[in-house]
């Protein structure tokens, strides 16, 4: 079977991250490596070579294609599967990945004939090797949804695994031709690790516990340690949801790399509560070469933080800076934009930023009721607009008491002074550390400046596109 794998761009009202950071499609790596014995597999990385698949189905007829999509790549995905549809006219397409998994009715479409829900692995080597044999019928494979009609029907459904174990080694040759294009902010370098998944904290607004239904799925300390030692890049994105879940895993993990001397520098999620219950962990990770956590502050209101359901105790946060700090270990700290912000509330963050040296970048987050989450059951007829290239953590999504171009305004204001900081305390400044790349960055930064000036107005559109579907 000849199978094509598609990571569709993120729409073109996304802002944020998207201009910033092109990470590999790990999730597309693991399947091509579960398949590539006995399927002609091919890569198509869209967000950062969007006319490439234009070029590959010039020459290569699919048989299957698979593509990756959350939350931001709805349409885009529909799109290329589209694309691909019209070169291919008889090919399977399969959609999997996160959203798909947490909320698959925003793929119930003619160009979609199955959704994979889930670890997915396993149930899409199971749909080429069937229609490899002939097979029309996909029922009798565990973790789908089938289209039928105006409708999708679940198969059974495949339990999530207990680990990751079973998963075999990402195929980064698929991959080869676009890793030069890959970075994060300030780093070219960079290679994207899944150590876990799944994360067990209600937070209302996180998707992450939705997927894992609450569980921690491990991939076990020597095949991480196997798999980092054989990447050549040198900073390492691990993309976990919650990746200190398991001190005693991550003691281990640490211990080694640093036996076997494997140089890399890492950059990942860490929860301010699990830095401050495990200090020596985080020491020895920054011995390990730990350079950057991101952690949700969220908000320096703690009645805020108890209504989030993010299960930080009062001052955790000062404490867990303060920790990093001394270990030389950055955080990127992400807060929550209130609907009634003022410029008092910025300045109130700003002022905190400015305390503690230890955070490196600020991000700042309207209250997005992603889909499948508990606040988005609970806001769901406040919401403004299904249009889901705006669900990028940037767009307000419901109706706020301060007028969103005001709110647009101080966000931009506010990351003019974020960019500012960064560039001084991380050096970014120095001679010694200059790179063509950051040219690269700037660009992109530019880019979401005039994306929030004119984001009230690209949201309004919105609005009144849905009011006029409603009314057909």
């Amino acid at each position: 079977m000849k199978v094509l794998l598609i990571n569709p761009p993120c729409g073109i009202q996304t802002i944020g991250l998207k201009n910033l950071t092109k990470i590999e499609p790990l999730n597309l790596e693991l399947l091509g490596a579960m398949i590539k014995d006995r399927h002609d597999v091919r890569l198509v990385d869209m967000e950062v070579a969007p006319k490439d698949l234009s070029r590959m189905l010039v020459d290569f007829k699919p048989d299957i294609v698979g593509v990756t999509s959350e939350v931001v790549h709805v349409e885009t995905a529909k799109q290329a599967l589209a694309v691909t549809r019209l070169s291919a006219p008889g090919c399977l397409t399969v959609v999997g990945g996160h959203h798909p998994t947490v909320w698959p009715q925003d793929f119930l479409d003619p160009l979609i004939d199955l959704v994979v829900r889930g670890e997915g692995t396993e149930t899409f080597a199971e749909i080429c090797d069937a229609r490899a044999g002939g097979a029309t019928s996909f029922s009798h494979i565990a973790g789908l949804m089938i289209r039928e009609g105006d409708q999708l029907v679940a198969t059974p459904v495949r339990p999530l695994p207990r680990t990751l174990d079973h998963q075999p080694m990402p195929d980064r040759s698929l991959t080869s031709r676009y890793r030069s294009s890959y970075y994060y902010l300030w780093e070219n370098d960079i290679a994207a690790v899944r150590s876990s998944v799944g994360c067990s904290f209600p937070c209302v607004f996180c998707s992450p516990r939705i997927y894992s239904n609450g569980g921690f799925i491990p991939r076990s300390p020597e095949l991480l340690v196997e798999e980092i030692s054989g990447l050549k890049e040198d900073f390492i994105y691990l993309c976990d949801d919650h990746a200190f879940h398991d001190p005693e895993r991550m003691h281990k993990m640490a211990d080694m790399l640093l036996s076997a001397g494997i140089k890399k520098r890492y950059f990942t999620y860490a929860r301010v509560d699990s830095i401050v219950e495990n200090r020596e962990l985080f020491a020895l990770w920054a011995r390990a070469g730990l350079q950057l956590v991101m952690s949700g502050l969220e908000s320096l209101d703690y009645e805020v933080l108890k209504r989030t359901g993010k299960r930080i105790e009062k001052g955790q946060d000062v404490e867990a800076l303060n920790i990093l700090g001394d270990l030389g270990i950055g955080m990127s700290a992400g807060f929550l934009v209130e609907d009634n912000f003022t410029p008092k509330d910025f300045a109130r963050i700003d002022k905190f930023v400015e305390q503690h040296p230890a955070i490196i970048l600020t991000e700042y987050t309207p209250l997005t009721p992603l889909p499948g989450t508990p606040l988005h059951r609970k806001v769901q007829d406040d919401i403004i607009t299904e249009d889901r290239q705006f669900y990028d953590l940037q767009h307000f999504l419901m109706t706020t008491r301060t007028s969103t171009k005001e709110l647009y305004r101080m966000m931009r204001n506010a990351y003019g002074k974020v960019v500012v900081r960064a560039f001084f305390r991380v050096g970014l400044w120095r001679p010694k550390n200059w790179s063509w790349h950051y040219i690269k960055m700037l660009k992109g930064l530019l880019r979401n400046f005039f994306a929030l000036g004119r984001a009230h107005i690209e949201m309004e559109k919105a609005v009144r596109a849905k009011q006029d579907s409603s009314s057909q």
